[in-house]
Formats: structure tokens, sequence, C-alpha cells
């Protein structure tokens, strides 16, 4: 179960963050430089070796809070009497004036994510772990995901993870679900979202079909220190450092639409390098047709596409490069929208990189 709410966190998480995987069970393993196997499905952790050697790790303090909701979750707050509950663990007051947080999920699936960030931590520099490709490897081949010296997609090293003083990760395990923590209003406010590492809760008020993860994890209490809540994770092809490593890739696609409708026939011409050798690729689509360039190497450098819409007398011409997009393309793709209707003006835009519009 735990792997069908990992992969819908991550996929939340990765509306702003797109580098990231979630860690929604709060797994304490999920430390920088940490060496072991994501699963690509569900973005689980298996820890194989505790860190790398020589390690360096830099940090940087977060202060805003995190609050991640899926579609058809409502939240609300209202005034409670904690007052005959037991008293705050971080000052003694009893009767200060209460708060009931909930959250409520039509849909089955739902998730509400909601953490007072502390820090990032993160390798000082990549090429640690490239420093240790051949350790590494050896690691992956103990447990079958290498040989020969090369290291297989999904083995490789947590290079960044995002920590939180408190928080919580709700999700909904049937449709019509409940969930509400209640205690003092400040120690609720700060679990949630303050800088103190001091939030804490006095009750859980309600539980229907829930799947739920809180920290600190027990009623009364403050957190015993920071805990992991996303990470990113670097892996391999080979002997090919993937940097950030979000799915399985075989090699790099890139996806031309000239949309219906457009009246402009676009001549393609697509270039890359692998090594010292430039791979060359010209053709032309029509408005309304498609065309997929698949099998480019993942070790591809300098891809650069100019796209040119054939008018009367003037042509449009766009053009895009990626030095290196091993380290930009996390999904492996780009899809590139073309569009105009002559003698209007035209358009090109890479889906992927919404501020690059033409």
């Amino acid at each position: 179960m735990n792997e069908k709410w990992n992969r819908s966190f991550s996929e939340l998480i990765r509306r702003s963050r797109p580098a990231y995987w979630g860690n929604w069970a709060l797994n304490a393993q999920v430390q920088p430089g940490a060496i072991g196997i994501v699963d690509p499905h569900s973005g689980d952790f298996r820890l194989v070796a505790e860190t790398l050697p020589n390690l360096k790790v830099k940090r940087l303090p977060v202060s805003n809070s995190w609050q991640l909701l899926s579609e058809k979750v409502s939240r609300t707050e209202a005034k409670t009497d904690v007052s005959g509950e037991i008293t705050d663990p971080e000052s003694g007051v009893k009767g200060e004036a209460g708060v009931e947080v909930s959250w409520s999920m039509s849909q089955e699936g739902s998730i509400a994510s909601e953490f007072s960030l502390r820090e990032e931590a993160y390798l000082e520099e990549l090429t640690q772990v490239e420093k240790n490709q051949a350790w590494l490897a050896q690691q992956a081949a103990g447990v079958g995901f290498g040989g020969n010296g090369e290291i297989a997609q999904g083995f490789g090293v947590i290079t960044g993870v995002l920590y939180a003083n408190s928080g919580l990760n709700v999700g909904s395990q049937s449709k019509d679900s409940a969930f509400a923590i209640a205690g003092r209003a400040s120690a609720v406010h700060e679990m949630l979202g303050g800088a103190t590492a001091k939030g804490s809760f006095t009750s859980v008020r309600k539980a229907k079909s829930i799947d739920k993860h809180l920290w600190p994890d027990h009623a009364n209490t403050v957190a015993s220190g920071p805990v992991p809540i996303a990470y990113t994770f670097a892996s391999f092809e080979g002997k090919l450092l993937i940097p950030n490593w979000v799915s399985k890739i075989g090699g790099f696609e890139i996806f031309f639409s000239n949309q219906p409708g457009s009246t402009y026939i676009v001549a393609i011409e697509l270039s890359y390098k692998v090594g010292d050798k430039t791979h060359n690729d010209s053709f032309e689509i029509s408005g309304g047709l498609s065309r997929t360039v698949g099998n480019i190497p993942l070790n591809a450098t300098d891809i650069r596409v100019k796209a040119r819409f054939k008018g009367v007398i003037n042509s449009d011409t766009y053009e895009r490069s990626w030095a290196r997009p091993l380290g930009q393309w996390l999904t492996g793709q780009r899809h590139i929208d073309m569009y105009g209707v002559w003698p209007g003006a035209t358009h090109f835009s890479v889906r992927e990189e919404p501020q690059s519009g033409g």
C-alpha cells in the first residue's frame, strides 16, 4: 500500500520540485550521501550502504512552511477545548486556547501533506559521486544492480534531502475519509508551519480510513530531531552519471508536433554530438502532423533544434539548444509544439520549458 502513497506523493511534489522523490513514510534512512536503490515505480528507498566515503554536505536553512493538498481535499480549522488534556510538554502551560485542524477527503487516494520546513542538506559537490564510481559499482554488483564496473539505473546516491521540524502526511484509503489533530493553538500551528521545532499535538480527533505518518509521532511530545520528507537521487547508466534520476530512461526522445489547423510547413534541423562525432537529421512537418525522434544516446551532448516556418517571402526561425541534456531532461523527453496560420504569427514552444515559447 505504501508504494501507492509514495508514488502519488512524489507526483504531487514534482508539480513544484520536478527532481524530487517523496518520502511518504518518513524513512529515517533517507540522508544525504546514503547509497541504495530507488524503486522507479514508488520512489521507496532501500539502503545498501550508510554513506559515501569522505562525504561533504552543505546545509541551507529553509524557513517557509510546506502544504500540499491534492484535489478534493478541504482543510478547516476550528477552536476547541483542550483544557482537560495533558499539559504542553515544552512549557507546562495548561488551559491555552485549543484548535482542531481537519482534513476532509471525498476521494480515495487523496493526500494532505503539511510540515514546518527546517533545511535542505545536499552534497557539496556532485564530483563526490563520480570520484567513488568504482566503489559504488562494487556495492551495486553486490545487490544485483551492476557488473564489470557498470551500474544499473535505480542504484545510486541520495544527493539532497529536504528536512522538516514537524508535520504530517495523511492519505485517504476510501471515499469520504477524514482526519483531524487537536492541541494548543500555538503548538499545532508550530507543528504544521512554524520554525521553532517545538510543534506538538494533544490528540488525534478522528481517523477514518486513513494512512498517516506524523512527526512527532506521539501526542504530547516534541520531535526528537528533523525528519526527511523529500529527496533527490543520482543514478547511473553503465558508467554514465545521471545527476537527477526520476525514472528509467533508455535514450532521449523529442516529439515534434505541428498543431492541427496550422497552415505552415515547418522545416526541422536536428543535431547532437556523441563524443567527437556530430549527428544530423532534417525533415519537414505539415500542419496537423507530428514526428518523433528517439533513441538519441544518453551520452549525447549539445542537442540543437532549428525550426523554420516556411513563408512565401520571409520565414520565421526558432532555435533551442541543450548542452548537457542528461542533467536537464529529467524524463529524457522534450515535446515541441508549433503552430501558425499564414500570414499571421507563428508559435514555437517546449512543453517542459514554459518560458521558452516563441
